[in-house]
C-alpha cells in the first residue's frame, strides 16, 4: 500500500470513536477544547504527504486537504519541533519509523490526539483549520502522543502508567528543551497533581481506572519516582535514565511489555529500586493521602495566582533541576 494510501487509512478509519473517547481524557488534563462535533465538509483534496527526519528516524506525515490557515512549511515545522522535544529527552526518537496525520478541525487550537501501536506507530491529530502560530507554539498534545512511542503496549489496569508518563514526561522534557518556563509546569503540577490523589473507596493505581487516577494518579507517581531517583543518587540519575534504558531495551509502543520486566530494566539503569517499589506502593493501596508536604520539601506553591519558590526547602535543588534546559 503507497504512503499515502496507508495514512489515509490509518487517520479515518473509525474516525467518530476515537474522537468521543480522546476528547473527554484531553479536558481533564488540560483545558484544551474537545473538536467541534459540527461536521465538516469533505475534505477538498487528498492531502500531502512527506517524510521528516528526526535523527536516525524517520516520520511520516499526512496533512489533510482542507483550508488550513497555516502553511504546509508551519505545520511541518510543528511536528518536526515537537519529535525533537522528545528525541532530546530520550537521547534518540523512540521508533525508527512512524506515521503522523494531521486532520482539520473547526477551531483555532491543537484539539485532540490518539496514538496507536497497532499499525505501526501511528498517531492521529484534529488541527483547528485556524490554528494560531502561537496555538502551534504551545501545543503540548502532540509532545504527549509521541511520547507514548516510548512505552510498551501493557495491560489495560497498568493504562494509568501509559498516560501518567506522557503527562509527566511532556512537561518535564518541553522544559529541558526551553519551551514552557518552570512557572508553567508548576502551575500545572500544583493544580494537576491533586487531581491524581485517591478518594474514599479508591483502590490503588491498578484498580482504580478514573480520568483522575489514570492520568494525574499516574504522573504523581512518575514525579514522585523522578524525585526518589534523584535523592537515592544524589543527583546522579533521574527518571529520564530509566525511560531511556526502557526504549534502549528495545521497547516501544508497538510491542508489547509485562511491567515488572519494564520496570526491572529501568531499575538497573539507575542502580536503585525505586520504579518497583513505587510500584509496589501504589498498585492496590490509596496512597499517597495527600500532597501538600510534598510541595513543601520542593518549595513551591501557588498563592494569588503567582508561582513562589522557596530555595531554602530541603529538596530545593531537585524542583530547580527537574526543570532546568538542557542541552542534552
Amino acid at each position: 500500500m503507497c504512503l499515502t494510501r496507508r495514512l489515509i487509512v490509518l487517520c479515518f478509519s473509525c474516525a467518530l470513536p476515537w474522537v468521543m473517547q480522546v476528547s473527554s481524557a484531553v479536558d481533564v488534563v488540560s483545558s484544551a477544547s474537545p473538536a467541534s462535533r459540527v461536521s465538516m465538509p469533505p475534505p477538498d483534496s487528498e492531502g500531502t504527504t512527506s517524510t521528516l527526519e528526526v535523527g536516525d528516524a524517520r516520520v511520516h506525515l499526512f496533512i489533510e486537504g482542507r483550508p488550513f490557515e497555516r502553511t504546509q512549511q508551519e505545520l511541518q515545522d510543528w511536528v518536526q519541533h515537537s519529535a525533537e522535544i522528545v528525541t532530546q529527552y530520550y537521547g534518540g526518537f523512540p521508533v525508527a519509523e512512524a506515521w503522523v496525520a494531521l486532520r482539520g478541525a473547526r477551531g483555532s487550537r491543537v484539539m485532540n490526539g490518539r496514538a496507536d501501536g497497532y499499525a505501526g506507530a501511528v498517531i492521529n491529530v484534529d488541527v483547528g483549520l485556524s490554528a494560531t502560530p502561537e496555538a502551534l507554539t504551545d501545543d503540548w498534545i502532540l509532545v504527549h502522543e509521541l511520547i507514548h512511542f516510548a512505552f510498551p503496549s501493557v495491560p489495560r489496569r497498568h493504562h494509568w502508567l501509559e498516560e501518567g508518563l506522557s503527562v509527566y514526561v511532556e512537561s518535564i522534557a518541553r522544559a529541558n528543551a526551553g519551551d514552557l518556563s518552570a512557572d508553567a509546569v508548576w502551575t500545572g503540577f500544583l493544580d494537576g497533581m491533586p487531581r491524581g490523589l485517591p478518594r474514599a473507596g479508591d483502590k490503588g493505581l491498578d484498580y482504580t481506572p478514573t480520568w483522575g487516577r489514570t492520568y494525574w494518579g499516574g504522573a504523581l507517581f512518575c514525579l514522585l519516582a523522578d524525585i526518589h531517583i534523584r535523592q537515592q543518587t544524589d543527583g546522579r540519575k533521574s527518571l529520564r535514565d530509566a525511560l531511556r534504558a526502557i526504549v534502549a531495551a528495545g521497547y516501544d509502543m508497538t510491542r508489547p511489555g509485562d511491567i515488572r520486566d519494564v520496570l526491572t530494566v529501568a531499575d538497573r539503569a539507575t542502580g536503585v529500586t525505586v520504579l518497583l517499589d513505587l510500584y509496589d506502593e501504589m498498585r492496590d493501596q490509596p496512597v499517597p493521602a495527600e500532597i501538600d508536604s510534598l510541595w513543601a520539601e520542593l518549595g513551591v506553591a501557588e498563592r494569588d495566582g503567582i508561582i513562589v519558590y522557596d530555595d531554602a526547602a530541603p529538596q530545593a535543588g531537585i524542583r530547580r533541576a527537574l526543570t532546568q534546559r538542557l542541552d542534552l
